[in-house]
């Protein structure tokens, strides 16, 4: 059975490997070989060829894909070897991708940090590690990039909502019954009823699982205000 690390375990084993790993270092598999079956299978493994002066021509290679079941189909297309110019979400590779390989390569020192953004219909938190190639000699020729995917969400409606529309969903994400919503609101069960499915039309959800979930992408379960 294969044993899975926590991505805080998988990063100290790579910089670790990074930090002994030879001056100019052609292939990176030297340094992730050995800690591929440890991934999770919410993490994503991949090397950016850098050796182009136009960032737009940098080579994206997937080594290891998300596997967590998901119905957002737009997985998968971020997850395709490509030129960075080929990626499909250009707003979040120019203003969270392409700095942070900029930034690695440049000063050849890892990077690591927390990213809270829309990707295509998707509001997504992961963490990230970036280990460029050790190269004295210039600038760094690849970059690794290990992602921790904390969760997905599909993107939903952003128009304003009804205080208590907010109430609703704040009561929902706390895990509270339509009786309790009823009780704290001052309101019927019916009327509550009524509302939460005007809610799961508006948003487009299948469900209060699913509701609950496109609320929090917006940011209006976890902060009404």
């Amino acid at each position: 059975m294969k044993t899975r690390a926590s991505f805080k375990l998988i990063s100290r084993l790579m910089t670790d490997a990074w930090i002994y790993s030879p001056e100019g270092l052609r292939d990176a598999a030297g340094i992730y070989a050995r800690i591929l079956e440890k991934l999770r299978p919410n993490m994503i493994l991949a090397v950016v060829d850098t050796r182009a002066n136009d960032p737009d021509d940098f080579a994206l290679e997937v080594i290891s894909r998300y596997k967590v079941p998901t119905t957002m189909s737009a997985m998968r297309h971020l997850q395709v070897s490509q030129t960075l110019s080929e990626f499909p979400d250009q707003q979040h590779l120019r203003r969270i991708m392409i700095p942070a390989y900029l930034n690695a390569i440049e000063n050849r020192r890892p990077l690591a940090d927390r990213i809270s953004a829309r990707v295509l219909n998707m509001v997504t938190l992961y963490n990230r590690l970036i280990l460029p190639q050790r190269n004295r000699a210039g600038r760094s020729e690849w970059c690794l990039v290990l992602i921790d995917v904390k969760f997905l969400l599909p993107t939903a409606p952003t128009t304003p909502l009804a205080d208590v529309d907010l109430g609703i969903l704040q009561m929902l994400a706390e895990g509270a019954t339509i009786k309790e919503i009823a009780e704290a609101s001052h309101r019927s069960e019916r009327t509550i009823h009524h509302r939460v499915e005007r809610l799961k039309a508006r948003f487009g959800a299948r469900n209060l699982a699913h509701l609950v979930g496109l609320a929090v992408s917006e940011g209006v379960a976890d902060d009404p205000s």
